[in-house]
């Protein structure tokens, strides 16, 4: 009776309810427009040159600095007549019904599921002003982070069932961590989280069955396959428009070259935040010709211009990378992709020599984008990490007022935004807000009140709920590795604990090296908390279901 009253159609019903829901609180958001070339007109640029049938558009500095997927999901929801806002407010839901649905049969208290549903979608986060607002990538990428998860524990569970519902996961995790992973540039994240999962897998069904341990490798290494082949076909794609044979320019060989070229050149005034100090760049003007080309954009309006718009005396990391893309173009290497490669290329070639030689201070070869690490940052290293980690389990920077917010641009701009996204936008000027209805102005008033007591409830628990899983999970880590035997929320947890650490860690790198300002990245992390209090919460029950009557399956299902 119970089981029938929690059935996957009825769970499909009140999760279409919920969403009916949420659609409704959150349509008192709206979109809100910036004449921000580097962000949000990016997104909406590419997306209106892919509803033109132009690709991204024609090459220039910004084209292919980020990932196409989001652009590409903009497109396809005005391709679906759905509101930019509400389309991503369905792939959130989408990836939390699917991680109900991944662990479905593993879960013998069935009530327990429609709670984990409503957990995950009332994220507080999957509603945060002004960025659910913003044409940010943040959001979406949050969401395909839940769904490769989710899709991956499908796979582990469904593979003691039936190969071809593991088959079908599987395929489902391909697909979502091609998207995932051609939408942000640091995914690289993910890797332990599903290490984990794949290495427990393994484990248990080797003990089990031995010779079908290489069908479940199969399953798992088919998302990569798949990953690879959306990648190749991206890169061709680029390869056919702009002559640069990868998904982003700034993972080519030629663009790590120069870049990383420059981070190694040694400096007694080196500053944190600052990987490319002035007389860093004054050194490489002196051995590299083809940098040498840059200076006069770089030490002149270019440079003074990022000067400005981070209020320094210098341009730091967060936009270096964008200033040294707009001097290129200034000098004349921005025809093609193939033309910025050449260039690049040769700036890479020169400083390289230029060490080799002796004629610079460098330090070892290192072709990336994060700049070099320094013996003073070593104190920070743990008290930064700890600091995120909090911030993350915290909910604290949690809001989802507009009081206040207008959108600031053009008259044109603000067309393409409402053509390209089919949304409201949130208007340029304060008054024009007031004018509306007081009926409308006061539901949308109370909406946003609903939104942020929702938040608030969130901030008050998740800082409590995480160390009691976290004193939980430890318990069963220890009881698990003396009998030695894994069981699948334990191994749940431990995938989501390492996916929210390994973020946790990249992010204190970039804080040390790069940036303060880490909210927008840190939005991945918050599915990863909801996921590891959630697993916990589960294997409690599971354990309890266990010592009151004998189990009667596998370790494997928990």
């Amino acid at each position: 009776m119970m089981d029938s009253l929690f059935s996957k159609r009825n769970l499909l019903y009140f999760a279409l309810l919920l969403l009916a829901a949420k659609l409704w609180l959150v349509s008192g958001h709206y979109v809100m427009v910036t004449e921000t070339p580097h962000d949000d007109k990016l997104f909406i640029t590419q997306a209106h040159n892919l509803l033109s049938g132009n690709w991204l558009g024609p090459y220039d500095q910004l084209v292919m600095i980020k990932g196409p997927f989001y652009p590409l999901f903009i497109a396809c929801a005005h391709w679906l007549n759905i509101p930019l806002l509400a389309a991503q407010q369905l792939l959130y839901w989408f990836a939390a019904l699917t991680a109900v649905w991944a662990i479905y049969p593993a879960v013998r208290k069935k009530w327990l599921l429609p709670l984990l549903f409503l957990f995950l979608l009332l994220n507080p986060f999957s509603f945060n002003y002004p960025q659910i607002g913003r044409i940010f990538r943040e959001f979406v990428y949050l969401s395909l982070g839940l769904l490769v998860f989710s899709c991956h524990l499908g796979i582990h569970v469904h593979s003691s069932i039936s190969w071809k519902r593991a088959a079908a996961w599987s395929a489902g995790a391909g697909i979502a961590l091609a998207a995932f992973w051609n939408t942000r540039e640091e995914s690289v994240w993910i890797l332990p989280t599903l290490l984990l999962l794949m290495l427990t897998s393994l484990l248990l069904l080797r003990r089990a069955e031995p010779t079908r341990s290489a069908t479940l490798l199969g399953l798992y290494l088919l998302p990569w396959l798949i990953l690879l082949t959306v990648n190749y076909t991206l890169k061709s794609i680029n390869y056919k428009h702009y002559g640069v044979f990868s998904t982003i320019e700034l993972k080519t060989d030629e663009f790590e070259s120069a870049y990383g070229g420059l981070l190694r050149i040694k400096s007694d005034k080196w500053r944190q935040f600052y990987p490319v100090v002035q007389d860093v760049r004054e050194k490489a003007y002196a051995v590299s010709p083809a940098f040498n080309e840059l200076k006069p954009y770089l030490e002149g309006a270019v440079g003074q211009n990022w000067k400005n718009l981070a209020g320094s005396d210098d341009i730091p990391a967060a936009f270096f990378i964008w200033a040294l893309r707009d001097a290129v173009v200034y000098a004349g290497h921005g025809k093609s992709g193939a033309d910025a490669l050449q260039f690049y290329a040769a700036v890479g070639r020169e400083i390289d020599q230029a060490c080799a030689t002796g004629k610079l201070e460098c330090q070892p070869r290192v072709t990336s984008l994060v700049p070099s690490w320094h013996q003073e940052y070593n104190k920070l290293l743990l008290p930064t990490f700890f600091a995120v980690l909090k911030k993350a389990v915290s909910f604290r920077e949690f809001s989802a007022s507009t009081q206040g917010m207008t959108s600031r641009g053009l008259t044109s701009t603000m067309l393409m935004y409402e053509t390209v996204t089919r949304e409201k936008l949130l208007p340029n000027k304060v008054k024009v807000l007031d004018s509306y209805p007081d009926y409308h102005r006061q539901l949308n008033k109370e909406k946003v009140r609903i939104l942020n007591n929702i938040g608030a409830a969130y901030k008050k628990m998740m800082p409590l709920l995480f160390l009691a899983g976290l004193a939980f999970f430890l318990f069963r880590l220890v009881i698990s590795l003396r009998k030695r035997e894994l069981r699948m929320f334990t191994a749940a947890s431990a995938a989501a604990l390492a996916g929210l650490c390994s973020i946790a860690f990249i992010l204190t790198l970039l804080t040390i090296t790069s940036y303060s300002e880490i909210q927008r990245a840190l939005h991945s992390a918050y599915p990863m908390v909801l996921l590891f209090i959630a697993s916990n919460v589960l294997d409690a029950f599971s354990l309890a279901a266990e010592r009151d009557s004998q189990p009667q399956t596998e370790a494997f299902l928990g």
